[in-house]
């Protein structure tokens, strides 16, 4: 039940200012024995009453009989509705740059659209490749009396291939890009001044003494590893970059999600490349089709052969950095900022399996904050001013 705050009584007052001070219905307040009992009841009266002008009310209060007064449950109830309608998550009132879809539950940037954008550049094309190139290939090899059944066996792979790859590509870059990254909380503002603290300390990290640094936006020394994302205006464990194709920052808990979305494609640009070409192969393999009018006779496998090779450049080459900075165990903002190759030695590696290891064979990290949570609500004493 909700506490009422209960009207403001002097202190440092005896019985008998109290029977001065608040006037008695009682018609023995005056008079011998009965005079607590009228001084009491002229109390609980005038509570009562200043509960029903100024919106409080002692809880529990009792009639006469013993009774909870009827004013006194109006007020109850009116200040529990009040309480449920103004139910205020924490993530309404988070002073970062996210945000937030499905009551708090998912996370991702400022710039979320650009995932969307992603989405089409995967799915578009991919759709093309199914209906232009996997489809009439599934049909050749299916058709094909050659091969004792293998064919038509790899009629099937191919196709659920096809299908599977662009949807691992997309389930896991809206996993990356709608998951926590590792925000951590703010901590409350130091009161006076600031000037006293250190902007820099060193910690040890595995033998190693690691230089951390204060923030002054969130409050704290920032943990080994972590970095404040000036896109999200919140600071990230184990921060890696920030990704505009995914839409929000890579830390702690979506580096794993982040591998998989960016190996995948390159999987996936490779496949639909070999793919094309080989549906090329069997249309020039007639004896009175040219290579040239295969390709024309094509123009979806051209479409995919010419879109897939300038792609598989880019994320071909992203899976190569990440795979040097995972088997080091290093981040894409420590391996520019440190340098730990040239300049000094990585205090977090562990060796090539043991950092593969670390992301790909440990359970998700919890969140360091509830963004669903249901805030308390501040109530204002309504007898501060009395």
């Amino acid at each position: 039940m909700m506490q009422l705050p209960v009207a403001a009584v002097p202190l440092m007052m005896d019985d008998e200012e109290v029977a001065k001070s608040v006037p008695s219905t009682s018609p023995t307040a005056n008079g011998g024995a009965g005079s607590g009992r009228g001084v009491s009841d002229g109390v609980a009266e005038a509570d009562a009453a200043s509960g029903d002008a100024g919106g409080t009310a002692i809880e529990g209060g009792e009639g006469a009989m013993g009774e909870p007064s009827t004013s006194t449950l109006e007020v109850e109830v009116k200040a529990k509705g009040s309480a449920k309608e103004g139910v205020k998550r924490r993530y309404e009132s988070w002073p970062g740059n996210e945000t937030f879809f499905c009551g708090g539950a998912c996370v991702t940037g400022p710039y979320y659209w650009g995932i969307v954008g992603t989405c089409l550049l995967i799915l578009i094309p991919c759709v093309v490749f199914v209906v232009f190139v996997a489809w009439p290939l599934y049909e050749d090899l299916r058709d094909s009396d050659s091969g004792g059944g293998s064919k038509e066996i790899g009629a099937y792979v191919l196709l659920a291939v096809s299908i599977a790859l662009p949807c691992l590509s997309l389930s896991s870059l809206f996993c990356s890009g709608c998951m926590d990254p590792g925000i951590i909380p703010r901590a409350p503002a130091p009161l006076g001044n600031t000037d006293h603290i250190a902007r820099t300390r060193h910690v040890e990290v595995n033998g190693h003494m690691v230089l951390v640094r204060y923030n002054d936006t969130c409050n704290f020394y920032q943990p080994p590893r972590a970095h404040h994302c000036s896109v999200l205006n919140d600071c990230i464990e184990r921060f890696d970059h920030y990704c505009p194709w995914v839409g929000t920052t890579i830390g702690k808990r979506n580096y794993r999600f982040y591998l998989i979305f960016v190996f995948s494609c390159t999987v996936l640009c490779v496949f639909t490349f070999a793919c094309s070409a080989y549906l090329v192969k069997i249309r020039s393999d007639d004896p009175d089709t040219s290579v040239g009018e295969a390709i024309r006779g094509e123009p979806g496998a051209l479409f995919m052969m010419t879109y897939v090779f300038i792609g598989i450049w880019f994320v071909g080459g992203l899976s190569g950095f990440h795979i040097y900075l995972l088997s080091r165990n290093q981040t894409t903002y420590e391996n520019i900022r440190y340098s730990y190759d040239r300049n000094s030695a990585n205090p977090y590696n562990k060796g090539c399996l043991a950092n593969w290891a670390e992301v790909f064979c440990v359970r998700v990290p919890a969140r360091n904050c509830d963004f669903t949570e249901v805030m308390p609500e501040k109530e204002e004493n309504p007898t501060a001013a009395l």
